[in-house]
């Protein structure tokens, strides 16, 4: 028994590494070495010599919860990266404009939140385009950076973008906030496993996350870190 959960463990393994090897061997074809080229298929950490760090925010803007979140981030001087849904973005459109006005990156998080690994490339497409249609209509720039819900992505992701001329905006830190866990848990996850380029996934409208920031920011800036939107961090600050 013991061998054969040995067996499947070791071919559940393999088949992830051979999956990163067939993803990795289509985007050099596509667009060059990784290495060379991160840039234009997109950013989950930034320059590990550098110690900053990027805050992102998921799922916005939400109804209730944004004004406490702004006012912790402008209270510290920090700006984040808000990756918006496009149906909330325009439900909540003054909320949208607020985030732009006090300095924060709008970026794409689809229309309607779908598990897009699942869609057609022209869908994919579609849901990308409706939230940036939404951006633009409130007179912002076009996004950047295309996150998937759940940072799940396939090649027909991928080639989606690529038409689109998106980039793809991952993580290195997930929070977990959305597991309504305790703003001290939050806390000590996050100053405890940021090291230097991190990219932090929080979500907007979570009432823990607006409590822990304070100290987490307060503790990142005392260890000489420097809080920096995603399009700061990719490629070394490059836009």
């Amino acid at each position: 028994m013991r061998g054969e959960l040995y067996g499947k463990g070791m071919m559940a393994l393999l088949y992830r590494r051979f999956m990163t090897a067939v993803l990795a061997l289509f985007l050099c074809i596509e667009w060059g070495p990784l290495s060379e080229e991160r840039g234009r298929w997109g950013i989950a950490f930034g320059n590990p010599f550098l110690k900053e760090v990027a805050l992102t925010f998921d799922d916005g803007p939400r109804e209730h919860g944004m004004q406490e979140l702004m006012a912790v981030l402008g209270e510290q001087d920090v700006h984040a990266t808000f990756f918006l849904v496009g149906k909330f973005g325009e439900r909540y459109a003054p909320i949208t404009l607020s985030l732009a006005a006090a300095g924060h990156e709008i970026a794409n998080h689809t229309y309607t939140h779908p598990k897009l690994y699942q869609l057609w490339v022209e869908k994919i497409m579609r849901e990308a385009e409706r939230c940036d249609e939404v951006v633009e209509a409130l007179g912002l720039r076009k996004t950047r950076f295309l996150r998937p819900p759940g940072g799940s992505f396939n090649l027909k992701i991928f080639n989606a973008m690529r038409r689109m001329g998106l980039r793809l905006g991952l993580w290195t830190l997930n929070s977990a906030d959305y597991t309504g866990r305790p703003a001290e848990e939050i806390i000590h996850l996050v100053i405890h496993n940021v090291t230097p380029g991190t990219v932090v996934l929080m979500h907007s409208g979570v009432p823990n996350t607006v409590t822990a920031l304070p100290q987490i920011i307060h503790e990142l800036c005392a260890r000489g870190y420097r809080f920096v939107r995603l399009e700061d961090l990719w490629n070394g600050g490059r836009t």
